[in-house]
């Protein structure tokens, strides 16, 4: 694990950190706590696409454990081509944070690293 102060203080200039989380067991969209259909219907509310978002577009990536975390990510590509990741984080308390944005062009690893240190602006 990275510590915050060895990487860049702009996490948009995080493209080049090479990043490794280990996935949980099971690495799938089915273990995450908040269920696939309130995601989509968050996603559908946060989206520039709201009735037009297309579920094919829609593509879960992977799960991490991250220190105290466990986070789920997936891609949703806007119907004007910018993608966006979609990630669910859960907390050692159990709490849990939803959040839309765009992938700011880093890597869903670099990402869920830029989340965990809370250095993703929210739409």
């Amino acid at each position: 694990m990275i510590e915050r102060d060895k990487l860049p203080a702009d996490a948009a200039d995080w493209t080049k950190v090479v990043v490794k989380f280990p996935r949980l067991s099971p690495d799938s969209a089915k273990s995450c706590p908040i269920g696939l259909r309130h995601i989509w219907d968050y996603l559908k509310t946060e989206s520039g696409d709201t009735d037009q978002a297309d579920r094919k577009r829609f593509q879960f990536l992977r799960t991490a454990k991250i220190r105290d975390q466990r986070m789920w990510i997936w891609r949703y590509i806007e119907s004007n081509g910018e993608a966006t990741y979609v990630l669910v984080q859960q907390y050692a308390d159990g709490g849990t944070m939803l959040g839309v944005t765009s992938t700011k062009g880093l890597s869903p690893e670099q990402y869920m690293l830029a989340a965990y240190y809370e250095e993703v602006d929210w739409s």
